[in-house]
C-alpha cells in the first residue's frame, strides 16, 4: 500500500508491504520507485520516521539512477542452462564442505528480486536466484560457497568470512562483480 510522507522540506512516497522481517527494510528500485518492507507490529510513526532518516540517502540513489544511462547486463547463459551451471558450482565447492560433515543439500531455484542466493540450514535447502544467468561463472562459484558456508555458520559474522576466505580466497573482488549486475525489475 502507497505511504507518503513530509518532512525537512521533503516528500517521500513509498509502497509499504508488511513482511516477517526483524528490520525495516528499505529499496530503491532502478525505475525509481521506494520499497519499504516492515513486521505488521512496527507502528506507522516508526517506519515514517525510519523512510525520513533515510532522505539523503534516498536522493543520492535516485541522482545517481538518473545520470547512469540503462544498459542491460551481459547475459552468460540461457535459462535451461543456468540451473546446470549453479549445480556444477555446488558440486565443485561441495567436497571442503563435505569432510565438515554437511550433507549435499536440496537445491532448489527461483526468480528473487533482492538476493543472489539463501540457505536453510535446518531443513538442507539451498536456493538460487535464476538471475545469475547474467553473472559470470566465478561469481555464482562464490554465490554457492556462500550459501554453503551458512551450514557452518548461519549467519555473517566474522567466523562466516574466516569460513568462506578456506574456500574462496578472493570472494571480496567475487562479491564486488555481483554488486556490479542488477538482479531488479528484469
Amino acid at each position: 500500500m502507497m505511504h507518503r510522507v513530509e518532512g525537512a522540506g521533503i516528500t517521500i512516497q513509498y509502497d509499504l508491504q508488511y513482511k516477517q522481517v526483524k528490520h525495516i527494510n528499505l529499496r530503491v528500485r532502478p525505475d525509481g520507485r521506494i520499497f519499504v518492507s516492515a513486521h505488521r507490529g512496527v507502528p506507522q510513526r516508526v517506519i515514517d520516521t525510519f523512510v525520513l532518516s533515510k532522505a539523503d540517502w534516498i536522493r543520492k540513489v535516485l541522482e545517481r539512477q538518473q545520470k547512469q544511462s540503462f544498459q542491460p547486463p551481459k547475459q552468460y547463459f540461457d535459462r535451461e542452462e543456468i540451473c546446470g551451471v549453479i549445480m556444477a558450482a555446488c558440486e565443485k565447492v561441495y567436497p571442503h564442505f563435505a569432510k565438515r560433515g554437511i550433507s549435499y543439500p536440496k537445491i532448489k531455484f527461483r526468480n528473487m528480486v533482492s538476493r543472489w542466493g539463501s540457505c536453510h540450514p535446518g531443513k538442507g535447502i539451498l536456493t538460487f536466484n535464476t538471475a545469475l544467468m547474467y553473472a559470470p561463472v566465478e561469481c555464482i562459484e562464490y554465490v554457492a560457497a556462500h550459501e554453503f558456508t551458512h551450514f557452518l555458520q548461519p549467519n555473517h559474522s566474522r567466523q562466516f568470512y574466516e569460513e568462506l576466505e578456506k574456500v574462496c580466497p578472493d570472494w571480496r573482488v567475487r562479491r564486488q562483480a555481483l554488486k556490479e549486475i542488477s538482479i531488479r525489475e528484469r
